[in-house]
């Protein structure tokens, strides 16, 4: 069991290969037994049964709600529609939320778990290798604007996390690469011996081995866990880490309106972005930033972004919530494993290093 340690917040995370367990670890954390799984008609569909069979099982009385499985479902309309549900059918006694998807179900129950009534408790089910390694954790929950990623949200920490890894055999090839786009994040801001790890075995990391499977969500989880044991809030500058290729990323994918890229593939051209602009800087050995776009390439992710209006991106880089002081704030290597959080980049060198990405 990995820990997140918040004090009073903490919460562990499991990784097995069936949810078997999970009212025996659910147990001793006084949770209501009533209450909602948010997820996706499909999801319920094939491994509904699987996570509710165990906790009805054993006396939860839960009921499901299910979003369109699309970043269309992280919006405004969707929070209201989903509290709307809840307030005409909640019991007196307030319910436990359980977010059963990927990152679009777990930011959009955590928002909704914290909005509701002020407050009330929720569990995150990961489903997807990108969700599973990185957003499920953390206690980041939101919705997005047109003019954004993410700028409407909260920071509300789950109850448990649990990742059940045989749910991962049939995401789709791009889901897959679009997950290992943040365990390569977790390998260059990190851990050297991840991002080696990737290079060595990338085809059994992309074929969701099982042992590859392990050593991805084992090691990316610590990492997430103990930066977000240390700076909850993102006050402290460490957490800030966590954001290495997402400052162009979450541009891309407000300019494209969250329609042509994965949140992995967007984020993918920025890290490439990122270490290209720390090499041009002189942070970063070019061969290191070589080696990092060699990585994302061989993943089968996207390196440049083309046909998207550099007028758009700059813009959304403006509306992004890492813009601040008039300034966009990178996250840049300075070799793999470490990272800076800077906002002392020139203008001239972004637009130089911009240029090269936006085709």
């Amino acid at each position: 069991m990995i820990r997140v340690r918040l004090g009073e917040r903490s919460y562990g995370i499991a990784i097995t290969d069936s949810y078997r367990r999970l009212p025996e670890w659910l147990a001793g954390l006084r949770l209501p037994t009533q209450g909602w799984v948010i997820s996706h008609a499909r999801l319920l569909g094939r491994y509904g049964p699987a996570l509710l069979g165990p906790l009805r099982r054993a006396g939860w009385r839960l009921s499901t709600l299910a979003v369109p499985e699309a970043e269309s479902s992280k919006s405004f309309a969707m929070v209201e529609r989903v509290i709307a549900q809840l307030g005409r059918t909640a019991p007196m006694r307030a319910p436990l939320l359980i977010a059963f998807g990927g990152g679009v179900v777990g930011d959009l129950t955590g928002l909704v778990a914290a909005l509701f009534r002020r407050g009330v408790p929720y569990i995150q089910v990961p489903t997807t290798l990108l969700a599973q390694v990185d957003s499920g954790i953390g206690g980041k929950v939101g919705v997005d604007l047109p003019q954004g990623k993410n700028l409407v949200g909260a920071f509300y920490q789950p109850r448990f996390v649990c990742h059940n890894v045989r749910v991962l055999r049939t995401l789709p090839p791009r889901q897959r690469r679009s997950g290992l786009a943040e365990v390569i994040k977790y390998g260059v801001i990190a851990d050297r011996q991840l991002f080696a790890y990737l290079e060595q075995h990338l085809a059994a990391c992309l074929h969701l081995s099982p042992r590859a499977v392990r050593v991805m969500l084992e090691r990316s989880c610590r990492i997430k866990a103990a930066i977000v044991s240390r700076d909850e809030r993102e006050t402290r500058g460490v957490r800030a880490r966590l954001n290495f290729g997402h400052t162009l990323g979450h541009a891309l994918e407000a300019a494209t309106g969250y329609r042509r890229w994965t949140h992995g593939e967007a984020i993918a051209i920025g890290m490439c972005a990122a270490a290209d602009l720390g090499a041009e800087l002189g942070w970063l050995p070019r061969k290191d930033a070589e080696r990092i776009a060699r990585l994302i390439r061989a993943a089968g992710l996207p390196t440049r972004a083309r046909s998207v209006p550099r007028a758009a991106v700059l813009r959304a880089l403006r509306y992004d919530k890492k813009f601040i002081h008039g300034r966009p704030r990178w996250v840049l290597p300075t070799r793999i494993g470490r990272v800076v959080v800077t906002e002392r980049v020139p203008a001239a060198v972004v637009q130089r290093v911009l240029a090269r990405y936006l085709e």
